[in-house]
């Protein structure tokens, strides 16, 4: 039986160039991402946050501080995403050791989902 850790994140690739910080199905994804960019020589670290609440700062701040470009990915949609809170973690405590500007890569916004019949419709 495995035990994951509870607000732990950890990081399941290692990488110098560039973070992928996920979690979920996301992960996956930037996983396989990760394998591509090596063939084309860029190492990308990917953190798996594993638990956003609580969240491991540490990490986060640890990731970005060592590779300087961070990318966030989250399924959910881009406005009030937790990308927005990792984002906001490594503004506060890392921002010097930034090389590029935090990007985000996340479900498109769309409207508030509707649960009046009259926007149903619509």
């Amino acid at each position: 039986d495995a035990v994951v850790p509870i607000g732990k994140a950890e990081v399941k690739r290692e990488g110098t160039d560039l973070s992928l910080i996920a979690y979920g199905l996301m992960l996956t994804y930037c996983l396989e991402v990760a394998e591509k960019l090596a063939a084309e020589d860029v190492s990308a670290e990917v953190l798996d946050l594993r638990t956003i609440k609580p969240i491991d700062q540490a990490a986060i701040v640890a990731t970005a501080k060592k590779t300087g470009k961070v990318l966030v990915v989250h399924e959910d949609t881009r406005f009030a995403g937790i990308a927005a809170e990792v984002m906001a973690i490594i503004m506060e405590q890392a921002f010097d050791a930034l090389d590029a500007p935090l990007m985000r890569l996340t479900a498109p916004d769309v409207p508030a989902m509707p649960f009046n019949h009259v926007l149903e419709q619509a």
